[in-house]
């Protein structure tokens, strides 16, 4: 079985609009550091050393999200994160975020694995690769 990625985060007041619920660009502030910090826990690559020292990147090149119920100030919500599908230089995503057990949004990003210093698509390396289908739950595909 697949293993889960999750974090919390407590919706903060500069997360709401007028209306008081979480603005939309918000939730994709939070869904990256969740990427971030997924990156940074379960495949112990924090994004400075993977920029930095490695000149790697991985951008988002394509995102999907259903908004299912808002979301309101001091609430914590749980961001889990699994990888749906991995291929050569590229991975997808699936992220969710609920509050006691209430799913508020689900999200689809692909992310390409890019050497930063020609923005080409490069392979994942062995280790991190591995890492990544710790977390599978799809079928693998090139891409």
């Amino acid at each position: 079985m697949a293993k889960r990625y999750s974090t919390r985060f407590r919706i903060r007041h500069g997360h709401t609009d007028p209306a008081g619920i979480v603005f939309y660009p918000r939730y994709y502030e939070l869904i990256s550091a969740t990427i971030e910090d997924f990156f940074r826990e379960a495949l112990d690559m924090p994004f400075g050393d993977l920029h930095v020292r490695q000149r790697l990147g991985v951008p988002t090149v394509h995102i999907e999200t259903t908004f299912l119920a808002p979301s309101y100030c001091d609430e914590e919500l749980e961001f889990s994160l699994v990888v749906e599908k991995l291929g050569r230089t590229s991975a997808t995503f699936r992220i969710d975020a609920s509050r006691e057990g209430e799913k508020r949004l689900s999200s689809r990003h692909v992310l390409a694995n890019v050497a930063l210093d020609d923005m080409r698509p490069t392979p994942f390396g062995r280790n991190v690769r591995g890492r990544l289908e710790e977390y599978l739950v799809g079928e693998e595909q090139d891409a």
